[in-house]
């Protein structure tokens, strides 16, 4: 069901690539274990990534690569993430830039400008609306990122059977328990969901969280399509302080991944149905 195999039973390269990322990361990890560092800098990252695979013990290994996860920017980032996003969501409203929503879907910029051609007003006010719009992309990009690491750094704190990437990865974000998972954060359950479950589906949401997993994987913007274990965090309220997303976090099982089945209709390919799993972690207010 996992495209990457259980890492507590075997690793390859391609997995510790995943993991390190870099060569300095790869080095760092060998130095913990009295490798010298004039020899590691002469190695290859191939070398180096190889040199990991052949020494790895996976529970001596999780241990090391969490210390080294808390030296790194992104775990820093994520500690100080709720000052960092005061500060962007305040530019954003300073630059009156609307609501925080993405000007366009990612790989759909030809069709935003596409659409803006059509529409019957002057190019220069055409130009304007495409400056505007990349502005806001880049911020919420921006804003997403760091967001995105708050919450990361709140799961890898809740677990200590988390193995973090080493740098930002798409694809994977750590694995937990020995299997990858990719973090994705949703603003909502998607408006489908609130349409075909009506006044009550924030009450059904919650109770089940597997229904909500299913839509967003069925909604999922086609040109970031992916059907790999993830853990789904999903905003159920708008606002929500940082102190209540900590205890639900705090709260969260992430013992037990849930099975989900969902179909998605492919432009080319038409409708198709995938199983994954998924953990899914419900932001609201009491």
């Amino acid at each position: 069901m996992n495209d990457i195999r259980d890492i507590k039973r075997t690793i390859n390269q391609d997995i510790v690539k995943k993991i390190f990322s870099k060569k300095d990361n790869a080095i760092e990890f060998l130095q913990l274990y009295g490798y010298e560092l004039k020899r590691l800098k002469k190695l290859s990252p191939k070398d180096l990534f190889n040199e990991i695979v052949r020494i790895w013990d996976y529970e001596d290994a999780r241990e090391k690569i969490r210390s080294l996860f808390k030296q790194k920017p992104k775990f820093i980032n994520g500690l100080k993430g709720e000052e960092t996003i005061s500060v962007l969501i305040e530019e954003w409203r300073s630059l009156n830039l609307g609501n925080i929503k993405w000007p366009f879907s990612q790989g759909q910029f030809d069709a935003f400008v596409q659409s803006l051609n059509s529409e019957n007003t002057s190019r220069d006010l055409k130009d304007i609306k495409v400056k505007e719009a990349a502005v806001r992309y880049r911020r919420i990009k921006e804003l997403n990122t760091e967001r995105n690491d708050f919450l990361e750094t709140l799961v890898f704190l809740k677990n200590e059977n988390i193995i973090p990437t080493l740098s930002h990865n798409r694809g994977v974000d750590f694995f937990i328990d020995g299997i990858s998972y990719d973090q994705k954060v949703a603003r909502s359950p998607t408006n489908e969901f609130k349409k075909d479950l009506g006044e009550n589906w924030k009450k059904i949401a919650i109770e089940k969280p597997e229904l909500v997993a299913s839509y967003l994987y069925r909604f999922q913007d086609e040109g970031r399509f992916g059907a790999s274990p993830r853990l789904l965090i999903v905003y159920l309220d708008e606002e929500i302080t940082p102190l209540k997303i900590q205890k639900i976090i705090q709260n969260t099982s992430l013992d037990k991944p849930l099975e989900i089945t969902f179909d998605f209709n492919h432009k080319n390919m038409g409708i198709q149905t995938y199983k994954t799993e998924a953990f899914v972690i419900l932001l609201y207010n009491d």
